[in-house]
């Protein structure tokens, strides 16, 4: 177990320590490079036109004319459905492509980019999660990206060895998405941890959400991605950074 100091709150007896990837631990930038890659690749499958390149890259969450990630737009939305919606956009151009051909392609878009150019922690994530790890809780990392990118950018990151487990949002996941409890509940169940002593790190609302609705010991809010204080109504404690907490 371990004891953990977020302001004027104080948590001890954790068994489990849950984070969720992006804006807590990882710094959103890299996927402007996996955005614009995807549209490309799209492009030359299905010989769609210029025009259809802004559609798409704006449909990821990226603006069309500075490339830029847009803050409150789809770079929160769960892989499988930006998957979905890139169907339905296909499907638009009478381009009938199934779910699987689409995720193929998002597939083979993370083995070619090379994260370790890409990727940025939080600064002194890697302490947090070292006394962390040197404590009996278990760690989990939640995350409505995939498995295995979230794990390849984990790595790039040099994070991957202090989580116990690592739970993506795939296609044949058996829980659902935040905020749903499942995610919480299915890694609790996993690593034989009460879910009542567990606690979630997250920068957006619905990570608290999950947390409250699993019953979570607390739900501690960040400021290192796109929420605002005021939108992360559910947590018990916000703080600037992870690197605020006190092992």
């Amino acid at each position: 177990m371990v004891s953990i100091k977020c302001g004027d709150l104080k948590l001890e007896g954790i068994e489990l320590v849950c984070f969720d990837k992006d804006g807590t631990l990882l710094t959103p930038d890299m996927y402007i490079p996996v955005m614009e890659k995807r549209a490309k690749l799209l492009m030359q499958k299905f010989a769609l036109k210029e025009e259809n390149y802004n559609d798409i890259v704006s449909l990821m969450g990226l603006d069309p004319e500075t490339l830029e990630i847009v803050i409150g737009g789809p770079i929160h939305i769960e892989r499988v459905e930006i998957i979905r919606r890139t169907r339905e956009y296909l499907r638009t151009l009478s381009i009938n492509s199934s779910v699987e051909d689409i995720a193929e392609l998002f597939d083979e878009v993370d083995h070619l980019v090379d994260f370790t150019d890409h990727i940025k922690s939080i600064e002194n994530v890697q302490e947090i999660l070292e006394k962390i790890r040197d404590s009996d809780a278990k760690v989990v990392l939640v995350t409505h990206d995939s498995t295995e990118p979230a794990s390849m950018q984990l790595v790039s990151a040099g994070l991957f060895d202090y989580f116990d487990q690592i739970l993506g949002l795939d296609i044949d996941s058996p829980y659902h998405a935040k905020p749903a409890p499942d995610m919480l509940q299915y890694a609790c169940k996993i690593l034989n941890a009460d879910v009542s002593k567990s606690i979630v790190i997250g920068d957006d609302d619905r990570d608290m959400l999950m947390g409250k609705n699993a019953g979570a010991m607390a739900c501690i809010g960040v400021l290192t991605g796109t929420s605002k204080k005021e939108e992360l109504k559910n947590a018990d404690v916000v703080l600037d950074s992870v690197a605020n907490m006190k092992i």
